[in-house]
């Protein structure tokens, strides 16, 4: 299929840009060579804004092909016990109920462990790991907190 060739004007001088006005550098220009506009396509409302950036026209085109490439963060950790775990674990850090929660991360963070070893395609192994260790060390601030509240009332007599 030959493409069609851009219309000149009668005196053979060159095709301007629809988008940023720039005068064609060959004859036969496709292209601009300022913006990449296709030569003889008609003026867009966008066309001078992308002009000024020097994006090209297909610049959406090339921002969604970006964003598909782009990958999701949560999609490597597929083991939803240990995600679990992480949230029981973010609240048992509120001060004093917290400590409600850190049973329940340091049993699901060992569930999601050992979900982990039967099921290595599912990732979240070193995210269950990390909930276990937390969990012991936010229940020992946790106790300190308790043990402060008991103590602050004794000391005034």
């Amino acid at each position: 299929m030959q493409e069609k060739l851009p219309v000149r004007d009668e005196g053979g001088k060159p095709e301007f840009c629809a988008a940023c006005g720039a005068a064609a550098r060959r004859a036969f220009a496709k292209y601009c060579s300022v913006c990449g506009k296709r030569m003889g396509e008609g003026y867009e409302p966008l066309d001078s804004i992308r002009a000024s950036y020097n994006l090209p026209a297909n610049f959406a085109v090339e921002l969604v092909l970006f964003q598909e490439e782009s990958r999701n963060l949560f999609e490597q950790n597929k083991n939803a016990i240990s995600q679990t775990a992480w949230a029981c674990v973010v609240y048992s850090m509120v001060p004093y109920l917290g400590i409600l929660f850190l049973p329940f991360a340091f049993a699901v963070g060992g569930a999601g462990y050992f979900v982990s070893l039967r099921q290595p395609h599912r990732g979240g192994r070193r995210l269950a790991v990390i909930c276990v260790v937390l969990s012991v060390v936010i229940l020992g601030i946790q106790i300190l907190l308790w043990w402060l509240l008991y103590l602050i009332p004794t000391l005034n007599g």
